[in-house]
């Protein structure tokens, strides 16, 4: 079996232009396709982030509704005393 490069050498030039281009165009795809998957993933993350940042934020409110004391009716006042200093 013959060496890569002396095949090569022996091969008509638009042949290794066809080649070439094919080569360019092979890691043009697969550089894009790396851009693309990370473009995604940094999506899902910030995504993420914010469905949970939401979800902690209805969760304290619950927890803040649970312990305030039931709404006053209408017309009726609170009052609150505090120690005099």
């Amino acid at each position: 079996m013959r060496p890569i490069f002396e095949t090569l050498r022996e091969t008509h030039p638009y042949r290794l232009l066809l080649i070439a281009a094919l080569a360019v165009i092979v890691l043009a795809q697969a550089i894009a396709m790396a851009m693309v998957t990370r473009s995604q993933v940094q999506k899902a993350q910030v995504r993420e982030a914010t469905q949970r940042s939401v979800q902690a934020a209805a969760a304290s409110a619950d927890r803040a509704v649970a312990k305030s004391p039931a709404p006053a009716m209408d017309g009726v006042m609170n009052v609150g005393y505090a120690v005099s200093r």
